[in-house]
């Protein structure tokens, strides 16, 4: 089994009329994620975020929430060299907010984006465990 771990983050606005909304990321076929990646040498989770969702979704005007940091792991195969391999994700995520009226410019390793609320973010997301941390995420944004 190949062990690796990726960090990233949830970013949200706060739409006039329609709420808080969450940016989803479609990637490959029917894969929808917030902005993350793989840790590279000598970075740290927050470092590893930050560069990612700047990468992946042109975004780094963001107002980190202070405290939130969450964390998961799920289990994927993927062809490597050929083969199937078995994958153990450790996955961090922080959160983030997004000033209104900014756009993100998506990477040419996704698709397309959407901004949902949660019951529909939450419709496409593939894991269990990263489910769950957008509905902690929910919870912090509404006590604020």
């Amino acid at each position: 089994m190949i062990k690796e771990k990726s960090a990233g983050i949830i970013v949200f606005r706060k739409h006039p009329q329609e709420g808080v909304q969450y940016l989803v990321l479609y990637h490959r076929g029917s894969y929808w994620n917030f902005p993350k990646g793989k840790m590279e040498a000598g970075e740290s989770e927050m470092e590893t975020a930050l560069r990612e969702t700047a990468e992946e979704a042109g975004l780094t005007n963001l107002k980190l929430i202070d405290g939130f940091r969450q964390q998961t792991e799920f289990f994927f195969k993927e062809n490597r060299a050929g083969q199937s391999e078995l994958i153990k994700k450790d996955y961090v995520l922080y959160l983030a907010q997004a000033p209104m009226g900014v756009e993100p410019k998506i990477s040419k390793e996704h698709n397309g984006y959407a901004w949902l609320d949660l019951k529909n973010a939450g419709k496409l997301l593939k894991f269990k465990g990263i489910k769950e941390i957008l509905a902690e995420a929910e919870s912090v944004i509404k006590a604020k």
